[in-house]
């Protein structure tokens, strides 16, 4: 997989800033588009070494109230050097499918740096390709694979997308959809604004947005 020598800087993790309408998906359930489950959580970067992990939100800060297992996350680490993942970490007391709050939890949706190696120029479909590889896909339930006792990995689809919209808003803890091209090539996360144009979101309506 492409990429180069990572030099322990702050990555802005990719993210959709772009919206459009549930009616529109069927504009984009091509062969060109995956969808993710956008979880309502807090948007988390864990950057892991052998024996240490620090956590970031997408400013640079760090989230507080952070409250996860030391040791269920170093085992998150996987090959030799650092590993960079992004995620949502689960705070907002939100109910999954089977109606039992979802807290204290990391749902894992994108790797940047793999051994070393910060992997610009890859795209969204191989490095979703490698986190199946390196984390397995246990079934958890329709929307997640299930890494440990509270890690987990987001699943992607690419077919249905209004119709499974339709289902996904039902479930307390997801917003809708997100959108990814599936060639779109990781750019260096030196900026807020990078990564955003090969993205997209579609969200349920609530009382602070319409969709």
């Amino acid at each position: 997989m492409k990429g180069r020598k990572y030099k322990n800087q702050y990555i802005y993790p990719p993210r959709p800033e772009n919206k459009i309408k549930p009616s529109s998906l069927i504009k984009y359930d091509t062969d060109e588009y995956l969808c993710e489950p956008k979880l309502d959580g807090s948007n988390c970067t864990l950057y892991i070494n052998v024996k240490i992990f620090s956590q970031r939100n997408r400013h640079q800060g760090t989230i507080t109230n952070f409250k996860m297992d030391e040791k269920e996350i170093l085992k998150l680490q996987k090959g030799k050097g650092e590993i960079v993942l992004v995620g949502e970490y689960m705070n907002k007391s939100k109910k999954g499918t089977d109606g039992k709050l979802f807290n204290k939890k990391f749902v894992i949706f994108d790797i940047l740096v793999y051994e070393d190696m910060y992997l610009v120029g890859s795209t969204f479909k191989e490095r979703y390709s490698l986190l199946k590889e390196l984390f397995g896909t246990k079934e958890y339930d329709e929307y997640l694979y299930q890494v440990s006792d509270n890690v987990y990995l987001v699943k992607s689809f690419e077919d249905k997308f209004e119709k499974r919209f339709k289902s996904i808003i039902k479930v307390d803890m997801l917003e809708g959809f997100v959108l990814k091209r599936k060639s779109a090539k990781l750019e260096r996360g030196t900026r807020q604004k990078n990564n955003v144009n090969s993205q997209l979101k579609c969200r349920k309506s609530t009382l602070n947005y319409q969709f």
